[in-house]
């Protein structure tokens, strides 16, 4: 298994933790994003979006960070990440969603436009990112974790550009559920340290 990643993405990041907790090991592959690497034809044969990460498994490649976390938990953690009940992967999968939509666009594009590596309207991807912490704070008053009162890679698919969001404007400050929250995933054994 080989994994194509930067230090500095979110969506690598998720993979790398699950791959750490559920002790699997793999092949990290750089890529060179100063240099635009990921745009390079190469690159775009792999992943037609030209992003990170994507990761080849026994001539298969994959391109998008929860097609990973599916494939891991899968493959390797049993019923506990991901389980095959319909109903609790449909639980877990509604907060997969989650993390591509509000969580993503909202809190990551909002990072991005204060960081420079992302153009738009910062004040509405900050209203997406708002409404992403508002369902957090929803969830997470009355629950230790995002699906069946347990950690499941919806914890995993959510953390990274939560626990970035002030670095997008966005403070956790008046959340303290959500910090609550951060603090239980870095608390799982084998949780990688988000840099």
């Amino acid at each position: 298994m080989k994994l194509y990643l930067t230090d500095s993405s979110g969506n690598a990041y998720k993979v790398r933790v699950l791959a750490s907790i559920l002790n699997v090991p793999y092949e990290k592959a750089y890529v060179d994003w100063d240099a635009k690497e990921h745009k390079q034809p190469a690159f775009l044969k792999m992943n037609p979006r030209g992003q990170v990460p994507v990761m080849e498994i026994d001539g298969k490649v994959l391109w998008d960070s929860t097609a990973h976390l599916v494939y891991l938990a899968r493959k390797f953690g049993g019923e506990k990440w991901l389980p095959s009940d319909p109903l609790a992967m449909a639980e877990v999968a509604q907060w997969l969603a989650f993390a591509q939509n509000e969580v993503f666009f909202g809190l990551q594009w909002a990072r991005g436009v204060v960081k420079g590596f992302k153009t738009g309207n910062l004040e509405e991807y900050r209203g997406y990112g708002r409404r992403a912490l508002e369902v957090l704070d929803w969830r997470l008053a009355k629950n230790e974790w995002l699906a069946l009162d347990r950690p499941t890679i919806a914890d995993i698919a959510c953390y990274p550009y939560v626990k970035r969001a002030p670095e997008g404007g966005l403070a956790l400050d008046a959340h303290p559920a959500i910090a609550a929250w951060l603090r239980r995933c870095e608390g799982i054994a084998g949780w990688v340290k988000l840099d």
